[in-house]
């Protein structure tokens, strides 16, 4: 009886560390696309139309970069890690001063909402 009480105690307890750390992981996430990638005045348009500030590109570096580590909702976690370091790599080259073409269209292509949605995000 002992035994069954100390493994359901486990069990439950793995189950509320499980969903905390998925709700973290989703909040993460939907900071980052709310408050730096959606629509047209946001931080990312305005890094890729050259109109923001050295101060707001770098702001946006830091708050993508808080992207690493986290999990893929749905599909390849293997995936969702190369989109993620493509889109980390990309930005942080852009904020370390890179506003040439080539650095402006890496960013372009690793910000596409449609191209991780489509893989990575639940229904």
């Amino acid at each position: 009886m002992t035994k069954s009480i100390l493994l359901t105690t486990v069990a439950s307890l793995v189950a509320v560390a499980t969903l905390a750390v998925a709700d973290e992981n989703h909040e993460t996430i939907e900071k980052v696309m709310k408050q730096g990638l959606k629509g047209d005045s946001s931080p990312m348009a305005k890094v890729l139309d050259g109109a923001a500030s050295a101060d707001e590109t770098k702001s946006l570096a830091e708050l993508v970069q808080t992207l690493k580590g986290t999990k893929a909702p749905k599909g390849e976690q293997s995936d969702y890690e190369t989109k993620v370091n493509e889109l980390i790599a990309a930005m942080d080259a852009v904020a370390g001063g890179d506003k040439g073409e080539t650095a402006i269209g890496r960013l372009e292509k690793a910000q596409n909402c449609k191209a991780c949605h489509s893989e990575h995000k639940p229904k």
